[in-house]
């Protein structure tokens, strides 16, 4: 189902197929640089995927052949004054997002890639934070990139160079690295394979690892046992757990 029209989105195409969301920047011309307007399509998106019970994964991409080049420097917009994006974390989306990655994804467009859950690169792909070579600052890439790759990450920012596909995988920011006229359909095969899983399984395992990852190791720890606690209450814990020891499909299986 293509709800492009139904949303009203001009700079974005989303769609739904199953049990997956597409949301693609539609841009192609402009090398699906963003604008603020962009963002808060996205934003639309986003929570409606959050909210769509039917939906188990997202996948996440530029029409064309790149990602996103960044945000649109020709429009006259402050970049401090950009809506809540998942690049910056000011969304709570708790299902998965899965990144495919071709060609640039540069500035916030690296960092929109950075955030997805899953990252899959085409061979093409380069990625990074050129801001500094000329004369500006990326505003997620300080934030985001020295807690991926702490040992390289000030390079990266401070030069300006890109990581290149095979780069990114080996510092273990991207899952694998496939041809590129192949990218979307192996990242559809991921998230088909995520489909699989328990969605509040993986709603909570998210939910663990983005607040843990906000604070001190030994608090992290208790708060995993307090959402740990919360999941065992629910009547979706009991159900899989009976199925489990009687050796039932998980009541989660989709039948095909």
């Amino acid at each position: 189902m293509d709800l492009t029209e139904k949303f009203d989105f001009k700079h974005i195409k989303y769609e739904k197929k199953g049990m997956i969301a597409y949301v693609s920047i539609n841009r192609e011309n402009a090398l699906n640089t963003y604008t603020n307007g962009t963002l808060f399509e996205m934003q639309k998106a986003w929570l409606d995927y959050e909210k769509d019970d039917n939906l188990r994964a997202a996948i996440l991409f530029g029409q064309g052949k790149h990602f996103c080049a960044g945000h649109d420097l020709t429009v006259k917009e402050s970049l401090a004054s950009e809506p809540p994006a998942i690049h910056y974390g000011d969304l709570e989306i708790f299902k998965p997002i899965i990144g495919a990655v071709r060609g640039y994804a540069l500035g916030g467009g690296c960092s929109m890639a950075l955030a997805c859950d899953i990252m899959i690169m085409g061979d093409d792909a380069k990625i990074g934070y050129p801001q500094a070579k000329v004369g500006i600052i990326s505003i997620g890439g300080p934030q985001r990139l020295p807690r991926l790759i702490p040992g390289l990450a000030k390079w990266y920012l401070f030069s300006g160079e890109f990581i290149t596909a095979e780069e990114a995988y080996r510092h273990g920011l991207a899952l694998k690295v496939v041809p590129a006229d192949q990218l979307l359909e192996e990242a559809i095969k991921l998230a088909e394979r995520l489909c699989e899983s328990s969605p509040t399984s993986i709603r909570t395992l998210k939910e663990s690892i983005e607040r843990g990852s906000l604070l001190p190791l030994g608090e992290a720890f208790k708060l995993s046992k307090q959402i740990a606690a919360r999941f065992e209450a629910t009547p979706g814990y009991q159900e899989a757990m009976k199925a489990f020891l009687e050796k039932k499909d998980p009541p989660h299986r989709v039948k095909k």
